[in-house]
């Protein structure tokens, strides 16, 4: 895959905006829990969530990528 068809690949993209959201959500929980925030516990799920997420879109990506 050359860089100009990186957009292209909508799994690809799929994995940058689900792993950038992730780490997104890391920092704000971060912020939160800093902050002594109350509910600070439910974005760090939702966070593991994300990551989880990001972690199974980026394993069916390597997989497509393999079987082409």
């Amino acid at each position: 895959m050359s860089n100009n068809n990186i957009f292209k690949d909508y799994r690809l993209l799929e994995f940058i905006t689900s792993a950038i959201t992730f780490g997104l959500l890391i920092i704000l929980t971060i912020i939160q829990y800093i902050n002594d925030k109350k509910y600070w516990w439910i974005i760090l799920l939702v966070s593991i969530l994300m990551g989880a997420s990001a972690y199974l879109k980026y394993k069916k990506f390597k997989d497509n990528k393999r079987h082409s």
